[in-house]
């Protein structure tokens, strides 16, 4: 494993989400869909496989986060890429990850120093 902190991940994982939330900023599905530029772009922030280097008694510290999912889109993408729903990114990408930003930012500032 990376000598990098976990936070330092965790840091990446917030840099992705606000990249994909500026990426998606002033689109409908419609454009989303037809902008292959913009869909491949959200799909790379999403296969960085940050999430396996959170210590796992920190992902058991905050279950409202969802790191199977995480894991489990990470892992989707990257295995079934050229069957990716454009439907099911987008709603991933302007549904359930802007309302992450908060709580991933708020784990960060709890342990940095």
């Amino acid at each position: 494993m990376s000598s990098r902190d976990w936070i330092h991940w965790l840091s990446d994982i917030v840099d992705a989400i606000q990249n994909v939330v500026e990426y998606t900023r002033g689109m409908d599905f419609e454009s989303f869909a037809n902008d292959p530029r913009t869909l491949h772009a959200v799909v790379y922030c999403f296969i960085s496989n940050t999430e396996r280097h959170i210590p796992e008694e920190i992902q058991n510290k905050y279950p409202g986060i969802p790191w199977d999912k995480m894991r489990g889109m990470r892992n989707f993408l990257v295995h079934e890429y050229p069957w990716i729903s454009p439907r099911i990114v987008w709603e991933t990408a302007t549904k359930d990850l802007p309302p992450l930003l908060k709580p991933l930012r708020q784990i960060t500032e709890d342990f940095e120093v």
